[in-house]
């Protein structure tokens, strides 16, 4: 076994210790911090995108705890003990669906907070399945791909969902809960058609992306999701000339990247075939404005 490979089990076993550690901190500090009284109430979300649902349906009434800070990933992270406190003191916590954070975390946070209500906003989906696979840490539950957010489309169930979900929270809201609904779902529907129509006309339906994070905008919109890591894992030398060669016969021309991966494997890639990365964030608080920057990405890479 190489140097390299040893390192890389040393950092796995590492992972996992420091994981173990952090879960037993969190849940100490779940435990001993009951609800306190206070001048608002808060929701709990799990990644970013679904605070600019929650300010686009209640504005800044409502304080929003979002569980996955900006730069980490939400396959991996492991929430602090005041995220901690701040969950089991919200009213609601609404998950995206099946991120590895919420397989980890979701039935402890619902053993030691039997009164908070636990809503899946991505109920409603038809989810994308595949074979069970290890990513990093975690495995992919039932296969199904987590990143049901990036599709317009698909956010306009998550947008319902969540709708209903501070409906039953907030009913002396409905009027406002309903009118801001109107709104932000006209803009969804009409990024939904940008994206049909707009796709459509792409000469080139390929992208190559390290991380399959458009997998269900990838299938809404006849693209097709080309994805660097290989079954959640990093790509092996094999993989990497198998990439080399299937983006030379299919002309592909951008490598985009998240800011939560190792960028280096889709730089080398990059490098190889003379192309550029592009940087695309699709944990964006804005979600409106970071979905309009993919779409004029795609469309410059595949044109």
């Amino acid at each position: 076994m190489c140097a390299m490979e040893l390192n890389g089990n040393k950092i796995k076993t590492m992972k996992k210790k420091i994981a173990a550690v952090l879960f037993g901190i969190a849940a100490i500090a779940i435990g001993s911090c009951k609800p306190q009284p206070s001048g608002s109430t808060s929701i709990s979300v799990s990644i970013q995108p679904q605070k600019y649902l929650v300010q686009q349906l209640l504005g800044e009434d409502v304080a929003v705890n979002v569980l996955i800070p900006k730069g980490s990933s939400p396959a991996t992270y492991a929430p602090s003990p005041v995220q901690m406190k701040e969950l089991g003191e919200s009213e609601v916590y609404l998950r995206i669906g099946h991120i590895g954070f919420e397989q980890a975390w979701t039935e402890r946070i619902a053993e030691i907070n039997p009164d908070l209500k636990i809503v899946d906003t991505s109920i409603g989906i038809s989810y994308i399945n595949g074979e069970d696979y290890v990513h990093g840490d975690h495995v992919h539950k039932g296969g199904i791909d987590p990143h049901v957010w990036t599709s317009p489309k698909s956010m306009l169930t998550v947008l319902a969902n969540t709708r209903q979900a501070l409906l039953s929270i907030f009913p002396e809201k409905r009027e406002e809960i309903l009118k801001r609904s109107t709104a932000i779902e006209q803009k969804v529907k009409t990024l939904d058609n940008e994206f049909k129509t707009k796709c459509e006309s792409l000469t080139n339906k390929s992208f190559y992306i390290f991380h399959p994070a458009y997998t269900y905008l990838a299938r809404d919109y006849g693209l097709e999701q080309i994805s660097i890591e290989h079954k959640g894992n990093e790509p092996s030398a094999q993989w990497l000339r198998k990439l080399i060669d299937k983006a030379r016969e299919q002309n592909i021309k951008a490598i985009f990247i998240q800011e939560e991966f190792d960028k280096r494997n889709a730089e080398i890639l990059a490098a190889e075939l003379n192309i550029p990365t592009v940087q695309v964030n699709p944990l964006s608080v804005d979600w409106e404005n970071e979905m309009r920057q993919t779409l004029l990405k795609l469309e410059k890479a595949l044109r």
